[in-house]
């Protein structure tokens, strides 16, 4: 399984420190923007962008179905789970996709409960328009 690596030098040093990842800021980048930088490896993030090398595009995820961006081939088993998009089904999702839906394509984890936060705040600031949206339809 593919985990998430920091892809700064300097990031993962300070974090084998044991030094803190700054709320705001981490070496003049958000921190969920850096992190989320081993999500673009297969993902786009990007309103009306196409999908990414291995995956679809994740702009508008929260509140969306699993398994329901047209164009894109999808497992059976993710695409008959049921799943939408929240904070709570993505914080387990990126935690470990095969735990939530065995027989997913996607092998990457981030087990890190801070460096997951991260991520879905990134996601959620990126896009906060659909956020706010999929959030009402949600209730």
């Amino acid at each position: 399984m593919r985990r998430l690596t920091l892809p700064l030098a300097a990031a993962a040093a300070a974090w084998l420190s044991g030094a803190t990842v700054p709320s705001a800021q981490f070496f003049g980048m958000d921190p969920g923007e850096v992190l989320f930088g081993e999500c673009r490896d297969c993902h786009n993030f990007a309103e009306g962008a196409g999908p990414g090398r291995k995956a679809p595009n994740l702009w508008g995820v929260f509140g969306r179905t699993a398994g329901t961006v047209p164009g894109w081939d999808y497992t059976p088993e993710l695409k008959g789970s049921g799943i939408v998009w929240t904070e709570t089904t993505m914080d387990k999702w990126l935690r470990n996709p095969g735990a939530v839906v065995p027989g997913t394509k996607m092998d990457f984890q981030v087990p890190n409960d801070e460096q997951r936060e991260l991520v879905l705040e990134y996601i959620r600031n990126a896009d906060l328009a659909g956020y706010v949206r999929a959030i009402q339809g949600l209730k």
